[in-house]
């Protein structure tokens, strides 16, 4: 299989545009018909989930700037404006700042928030991702190593302003796979009521696990890697030390998980 990602567009649109577009369709869609499943107000919530949009896009150019920064450091770079204008956006940043908005909207709105409303969001961060993962295969970003398997891609993008072709795993649907994978279980244990009000850490520690492990077979060195160890894959160990802390916690106050 060969593909050129230099040339793609889609209706005249951007391709990771295109498919980001999708994303939230679709996300958006499943998540007011959960809503209406769950009896839950949907206008409120609805409205809180796009106005938490703000909050994902902050976020994903923040961490974007983090990511500048990270790869500076790892390359003795001087450190200027350009190292963080220079940067596009990072999902994980989008993903917390989605979340953080969300819960900081219900607790204004309600004094308080909600959690089964955030096993709602839950399911959905993975649905939305996979769209998003496809965005970047087609837009010849976060693409992966060089590899001569079956499952390699011969692969055109562009590398550092020049136009690379190269035999690649395409680990941008690998891990649009492994989201959709993440979705039928998150959504399984919703309608199963397991982990209730817990889902958001299960989607955490799951994802975090397979993003370390995924990044690994990342082969664009512009997200930031430091003696072998990527942005993400710092973010994905925080987030992980977060949910062993959360979850000790709620054991030592003899809560149920």
């Amino acid at each position: 299989m060969q593909y050129d990602a230099t040339t793609t567009r889609f209706f005249d649109i951007p391709p990771y545009i295109f498919f980001a577009i999708i994303g939230v369709v679709v996300a958006s869609s499943i998540f007011m018909f959960l809503l209406l499943k769950y009896n839950y107000n949907i206008p409120q919530y609805t409205k809180t989930f796009f106005f938490s949009g703000i909050g994902l896009l902050v976020g994903a150019k923040l961490f974007g700037c983090f990511t500048g920064l990270y790869y500076a450091l790892a390359h003795n770079e001087p450190i200027n404006l350009e190292t963080f204008i220079n940067t596009g956006i990072v999902f994980y940043g989008g993903m917390i700042g989605f979340v953080i908005s969300f819960m900081l909207i219900c607790k204004y709105k309600n004094k308080k928030i909600d959690y089964g409303v955030l096993d709602l969001v839950a399911v959905c961060i993975p649905l939305f991702h996979i769209f998003g993962r496809l965005g970047c295969f087609f837009a010849g970003c976060c693409f992966g190593i060089e590899n001569h398997s079956e499952f390699s891609v011969l692969y055109t993008t562009h590398v550092k302003e020049e136009v690379i072709t190269l035999s690649r795993l395409p680990i941008q649907l690998i891990e649009s796979g492994m989201n959709l994978l993440i979705f039928a279980v998150l959504i399984t244990l919703l309608f199963k009521q397991k982990f209730k009000e817990h889902l958001l850490l299960v989607y955490l520690v799951v994802y975090a696990i397979m993003r370390i492990i995924l990044e690994f077979f990342r082969g664009d060195e512009m997200r930031g890697v430091w003696n072998g160890v990527s942005f993400s894959q710092v973010v994905s160990v925080a987030l992980l030390l977060g949910c062993v802390v959360f979850v000790v916690n709620k054991v030592i106050k003899g809560e149920k998980i």
